[in-house]
């Protein structure tokens, strides 16, 4: 079994990986839902962070299979987009990205309260990550406030949503911070 020393840390790092196949999932459901109200460039945005979340998740079914902690895949929720309009939708996904961040500080501190130092060095990527996705919907909320809700506002909103996913992707393959995380989610 697990070289982590606790059979509740298994059932952590799962919960941990299903929560990014599920916000994945969540991702592209946005992305589908800025696509079909004609926002491209919120899509692309979303789509991109879909893909991102993929690789989180992966990152972490890696180190469950290198520290024999056997994975187990939950049946995935149906994504529920609760907004009509994106500014709606950008506040919902800051706020999971809040939950998400909550997690990961949780497993990150039962890691360390358990002894497994090895699982706790492995989740400073994902509390880094977090700070940084938290940081960066507080920064496209902040812009959606200062471009305001007049005639065009939506085109200025997908426009500027659009300028972001494309400097964070460019900070993901020039390696950023800490690596795709710099706007990931």
């Amino acid at each position: 079994m697990a070289t982590t020393g606790t059979e509740h840390m298994a059932r952590t790092l799962n919960t941990l990986m299903n929560g990014e196949y599920q916000a994945a999932h969540l991702y592209f459901q946005a992305g589908a839902w800025a696509s079909q109200a004609n926002l491209s460039g919120s899509s692309g945005f979303f789509l991109g962070h879909a893909s991102e979340e993929m690789m989180h998740m992966e990152k972490l079914l890696t180190y469950m299979l290198e520290i024999d902690v056997p994975a187990k895949f939950e049946a995935l929720p149906e994504p529920e987009i609760k907004s009509n309009d994106i500014v709606g939708l950008i506040k919902q996904i800051y706020e999971h990205e809040k939950m998400v961040t909550q997690r990961f500080l949780s497993a990150a501190k039962e890691a360390s309260d358990t002894g497994d130092l090895s699982t706790f060095e492995f989740l400073q990527w994902y509390v880094a990550e977090q700070r940084e996705e938290e940081s960066l919907f507080r920064d496209v909320l902040e812009k959606i406030d200062l471009i305001g809700d007049g005639p065009h506002s939506l085109y200025f909103i997908d426009t500027e949503i659009a300028k972001i996913s494309a400097k964070s992707a460019a900070a993901a393959s020039s390696g950023g911070a800490s690596g795709a995380a710099s706007g990931a989610a």
